[in-house]
C-alpha cells in the first residue's frame, strides 16, 4: 500500500508535535540526569510499520531534524536513526503481529541499541561523549522511557497506519 497523504501529513504532524516536547519539555524531567530521546523511540515505533528502506527513510529525515538542535556534528543522529530505523523495519515481521507488552520491550531493545550505536560512532569518528559507565546508564534510560512512551504513541502510530504494513513509495 502507498502512504496516501493523509497518512504522511498525521505522520508528520506526530513527530513535529514529538520534536517540539523534546526540545521544550523533555530536558526539564530527566531521569538520574539523562535525558530521554522520545524522537528516537518514535522512529523504532514507526519503523516496525514499514519496509527497511522506507523505515531508514523516516529515520535520516527526524535524524536531520533532530541534528539542527543537538551540538554534534552533524549528519550523526540521522545516520544513527536511519540505521536504527533500517534494523526495526528489519525485524517487523516478527513483532508488529505480537501483543503491546512484546512492542514495548522490542521498542525498548532497539532504542537502547541505538543509543549504544550514536555513542559508538561518536567514538569511531574520535569524540567521546560518554563513558562506558555512563553509556549503560543512558541506554538503560532510554529502554525504561521507551516501555510507557511506546504504550502511549502506540494507539497515534495506529491512527497513521491504520493496515499492518505500509510502504511509503508503492
Amino acid at each position: 500500500m502507498t502512504l496516501a497523504g493523509r497518512e504522511t501529513s498525521r505522520l508528520v504532524a506526530i513527530f513535529a508535535t514529538i520534536f517540539l516536547i523534546q526540545i521544550a519539555v523533555v530536558p526539564h524531567f530527566q531521569l538520574s540526569g539523562y535525558v530521554v530521546d522520545l524522537p528516537l523511540i518514535l522512529v523504532v515505533l514507526v519503523s516496525l510499520h514499514l519496509n527497511p528502506s522506507n523505515g531508514a527513510l523516516v529515520g535520516f529525515l527526524v535524524g536531520v531534524l533532530v541534528d539542527l538542535v543537538l551540538h554534534t556534528p552533524f549528519g550523526m543522529t540521522a545516520l544513527t536513526f536511519s540505521l536504527a530505523g533500517y534494523g526495526t523495519s528489519s525485524v517487523a515481521s516478527q513483532v508488529s503481529e505480537r501483543n503491546i507488552v512484546v512492542r514495548s520491550l522490542t521498542v525498548a531493545l532497539l532504542s537502547a541499541t541505538a543509543t549504544a550505536l550514536f555513542a559508538g560512532i561518536g567514538a569511531l569518528i574520535g569524540l567521546e561523549y560518554v563513558t562506558r559507565r555512563e553509556l549503560g546508564a543512558i541506554a538503560l534510560v532510554t529502554a525504561i522511557a521507551a516501555v510507557p512512551s511506546t504504550v502511549l504513541l502506540s494507539p497515534l502510530v495506529r491512527w497513521v497506519f491504520p493496515l499492518e504494513t505500509v510502504q511509503i513509495n508503492g
